[in-house]
């Protein structure tokens, strides 16, 4: 029977071992209590490669623990050593799930948003049967552009927000949960608080009637007629999510991303090249969501649509049709979401090209399932329009 073997070193090592094989289960003590007492390992050549002192400061090729450095030596500024917690008031509510890194999390508001509501206002299928962590957030995404406005789940938390009354941060990223982020949650409902005993909705949609829910009592899943109503508590992503929307607060939006109730603007503005003295906006500033364009035979496209997110619901065949551009318009990008198991195409403008396409050529998506798609395309030259994003399969022609 193979003996394990625990080491005590008391003092400063008086010499230099060769060991040649593994330890098993060893455990090297160090009581000199000056830091100054280290168990080195060398490599080969006699070159240090980890040590350890007395103090808990351990050492390795590339790395110190205890002054943080780069591989290069060069030392590392500003690092922050806070690992989150669950239970932690943080971003506007509580953590309650944590990464094994300890630096991503999901946040649920402190209250419920909702004691009652229905998960829709229509008899519409949305498609949002995407689930896992952050997945709610897209969700949330295509249940609003597919319900439209209206008093439901997913608006409910679209239209959430907070502002800490300590820091001023502005929070307003909310989503209705995904069922494993709502499942998660219910784990923890002790720790967060304020719950029901009744059902929660989740962002998941369950068949073309009915969508999933967690009951908060007992945490058991099942699925629920879209009409009835249920407990909703939003949640958000921090400091960042996985789809780059709002990492922290509203501190950066795009043009025209703002609305609210009142704004002033002085000086002369326009969306591609903004110069402005002051800016005033009050009431609640939100997040606009991308245009829709429903039921159309064609949409056909201008400069104005530079930047903005077109989403087509396609339960026949769509056309989207680019605009004429020139090379002042390089760097342009136009982002395309199919919503819909009917064909969505995206036609370029005579002389222009898409990928590989032939000039005035056109990219496609034609599959049925899964029902959604998208596509980014950036112009590259005055003629040519190149795929820097999208999920689904998409064809040239």
């Amino acid at each position: 029977m193979k003996r394990c073997r625990k080491i005590i070193f008391t003092g400063v090592l008086a010499a230099v071992a060769v060991v040649n094989g593994a330890f098993a289960e060893d455990t090297i003590k160090l009581n000199s209590n000056d830091g100054t007492t280290k168990f080195v390992v060398q490599d080969n050549a006699s070159a240090a490669v980890f040590s350890a002192d007395s103090d808990g400061n351990a050492y390795m090729v590339g790395y110190s623990s205890a002054a943080r450095y780069y591989g290069d030596g060069s030392a590392l500024a500003n690092v922050s050593t806070h690992t989150f917690k669950i239970g932690e008031s943080y971003g506007g509510g509580i953590i309650f799930w944590v990464d094994a890194a300890g630096q991503q999390v999901l946040i649920a508001a402190t209250a419920d948003q909702s004691a009652g509501i229905q998960w829709s206002n229509n008899s519409n299928t949305t498609g949002a049967n995407l689930d896992g962590i952050y997945a709610g957030k897209a969700n949330t995404v295509i249940i609003s552009t597919m319900q439209h406005a209206g008093n439901y789940a997913a608006q409910v938390c679209a239209d959430y927000s907070v502002t800490d009354p300590v820091t001023h941060e502005y929070y307003g990223d909310w989503y209705l949960p995904s069922m494993i982020e709502l499942s998660l949650l219910c784990t923890q409902k002790t720790i967060v608080g304020g719950f029901g005993l009744g059902y929660y909705w989740s962002s998941n949609e369950q068949g073309a009637t009915n969508a999933r829910h967690v009951r908060f009592d007992t945490c058991y899943m099942g699925y629920y007629a879209r009409t009835n109503s249920d407990y909703v508590r939003c949640v958000r992503a921090g400091p960042s999510t996985s789809i780059g929307n709002l990492p922290i607060s509203a501190e950066s939006v795009t043009d025209g991303a703002y609305l609210s109730s009142t704004q002033t603007f002085t000086g002369a503005n326009a969306f591609q090249g903004v110069t402005a003295a002051s800016a005033t906006i009050t009431g609640e500033a939100r997040i606009s969501r991308s245009p829709v364009a429903a039921a159309d035979t064609g949409i056909a496209l201008s400069a104005a649509d530079f930047g903005k997110t077109i989403t087509v619901n396609s339960a026949v065949a769509r056309t989207v049709t680019l605009p004429t551009v020139s090379a002042a318009d390089i760097g342009a990008t136009i982002t395309v979401v199919k919503l819909g198991a009917g064909m969505v195409t995206v036609q370029a403008a005579g002389g222009t090209y898409i990928e590989d396409s032939t000039a005035g050529g056109a990219i496609y998506n034609n599959a049925a399932f899964p029902a959604y798609a998208a596509i980014t395309l950036r112009l590259v030259t005055s003629t040519q329009w190149l795929l820097v994003g999208g999920r689904g399969a998409w064809i040239t022609q």
